[in-house]
């Protein structure tokens, strides 16, 4: 029989992620060439700690707490967030979070042709990665790592992968605001 983590335990591990200095936190999108089923990408491989095919970075910039909705009603589906078949309440109420036994942040970056040049526009990515502990410059925080900025920093520079997210196909348009998020369950 194998042991369980208690749900405490996993909200002091959430609460902690969450306070922890954020400025160096990116999400990275890559990976423009196809999957060989780009219905069904692969399963990540969860030892390497860089993304395939680097298109850009951007510093973070919204944290949620999030919980799985479990039998989503109609109206959890109009105001829950979808991600990967499933819907989620969402609050940055730390007390709401403990009080409902949330165990899941949701990691998003938000961005127009206009706030990121880092990330060029009419791409399409396959992979979503959050990086921690970033060492950026004030205009890297604020605009945005291309691939040739990522390149010219050193192993402890980059930070290290946290997470990394396979999916379909998503483009870049050059007249529409992008959302894209990640979420890590505790």
């Amino acid at each position: 029989m194998s042991g369980k983590v208690t749900l405490k335990c996993r909200q002091r591990m959430m609460f902690e992620f969450m306070e922890v200095e954020k400025n160096y936190r990116f999400i990275a999108l890559g990976k423009q060439t196809s999957w060989p089923v780009e219905t069904d990408p692969p399963v990540p491989d969860d030892t390497k700690q860089e993304l395939d095919e680097l298109i850009g970075l951007q510093r973070v910039d919204f944290y949620k707490y999030a919980k799985v909705i479990p039998n989503p009603t109609s109206l959890d589906k109009k105001v829950g967030i979808y991600y990967k078949g499933l819907y989620y309440n969402v609050t940055q109420d730390k007390n709401i979070a403990e009080q409902e036994g949330y165990t899941d942040v949701m990691i998003g970056i938000t961005f127009d042709r206009d706030t990121v040049p880092a990330i060029p526009v009419n791409v399409q990515f396959r992979q979503v990665g959050l990086y921690d502990s970033v060492v950026a410059t004030q205009d890297e925080i604020k605009y945005g790592i291309t691939p040739a900025q990522w390149n010219n920093k050193s192993q402890e520079d980059k930070g290290m992968l946290v997470a990394v997210d396979n999916r379909q196909p998503i483009s870049r348009q050059s007249d529409q605001l992008e959302v894209v998020y990640i979420l890590i369950s505790f």
